[in-house]
């Protein structure tokens, strides 16, 4: 069924949680296995970007001089900082976009046979290494970009007071101004909703730029189906952090408001990591391929050419 109802996204997000309980050993091995591996790759990038580094200023002292310059944001400029920091930023971020896109791998053996293993997800990461890389740059760069270039052009025309300008409210201090809280709302819903299939068609075997495409002209085409399922998903992740966003305006900061947000955050992080994490990554992955099971696209076919099938059916 290509098109949305109630139904249709609460059987989506029936079978997707169901299968994800189902399989949350496997998951929790899966994610503590890539965590270690992404830990272990971390370090090597940060051995790659640093030991180089530390040769060319010359020491441990210079090197640490080098980073303190950058106390001055006056005398650098917020531009430089800003794209300097995405630029050096991006190759930390890789091994967690790898790791976050393996567990679609993951989802789609649980889509195709009703279970998975925590091997899998190594598989996929090895698999689809530098294409999962590629798909957390660009999703990053779509949803972040417009973002860091409106803060970049905005400080390069009206300076460091830009920020609290256009981000801070009038009212009471550090208040987010609600206008451009409201705005980026909006624009971080319908930015990954568009990309919502990125690695889904990754891991179906196209390339980066080619998922890319493919992500947005779904969303578009079956827009009811595909944002249906990720506002969903959107809407029970934010009202699993809203009572930890409100807890500090109603319980206050105080020895019993900290007490019961500890209470609450362990099982609602433990949700979200090792049951609606899962969910998402199984509901995105089956609606991905009820969409394209009888679609034109040109399909490239994997290993297994038996053709897929779909728990909960279509």
């Amino acid at each position: 069924m290509e098109n949305a109802n109630f139904q249709t996204i609460l059987e989506d997000l029936k079978i997707s949680f169901k299968f994800a309980v189902k399989n949350v050993i496997s998951f929790l091995l899966a994610i503590f296995g890539v965590l270690i591996v992404s830990g272990i790759l971390l370090v090597v990038v940060a051995a790659l970007v640093f030991i180089p580094l530390f040769f060319v200023i010359g020491g441990f002292e210079n090197l640490i001089m080098y980073f303190e310059s950058f106390r001055s944001i006056d005398d650098i400029g917020v531009t430089n900082i800003a794209l300097g920091a995405i630029l050096f930023g991006l190759p930390f971020l890789a091994p967690i976009f790898v790791a976050f896109g393996a567990m679609f791998g993951m989802g789609r053996e649980i889509v195709e046979s009703e279970g998975t293993s925590a091997e899998g997800v190594f598989i996929w990461y090895k698999k689809k290494f530098f294409s999962l890389a590629g798909g957390g740059m660009i999703l990053f760069l779509v949803v972040l970009g417009p973002l860091i270039l409106a803060l970049i052009g905005g400080t390069a025309i009206y300076g460091v007071q830009f920020l609290n300008m256009g981000l801070m409210h009038a009212g009471p201090s550090g208040m987010v101004n609600p206008i451009i809280l409201g705005l980026l709302l909006i624009w971080f819903a319908i930015s990954t909703g568009l990309l919502s299939m990125l690695f889904p068609s990754i891991i179906d075997g196209y390339s980066v730029f080619e998922s890319t495409k493919r992500s947005i002209r779904m969303s578009i085409k079956y827009f009811d189906r595909v944002f249906g399922v990720w506002m969903t998903f959107l809407l029970i992740l934010g009202a699993i952090f809203i009572p930890i966003i409100a807890a500090p305006f109603t319980l206050g900061i105080s020895e019993i408001g900290l007490g019961i947000m500890a209470v609450y955050m362990l099982p609602a992080m433990l949700f979200l990591v090792f049951i609606f994490l899962p969910a998402m990554t199984i509901g995105l992955t089956r609606v991905y391929m009820i969409l394209t099971a009888d679609d034109d696209y040109e399909h490239t076919p994997e290993e297994d050419e038996s053709g897929p099938s779909f728990i909960g059916g279509v």
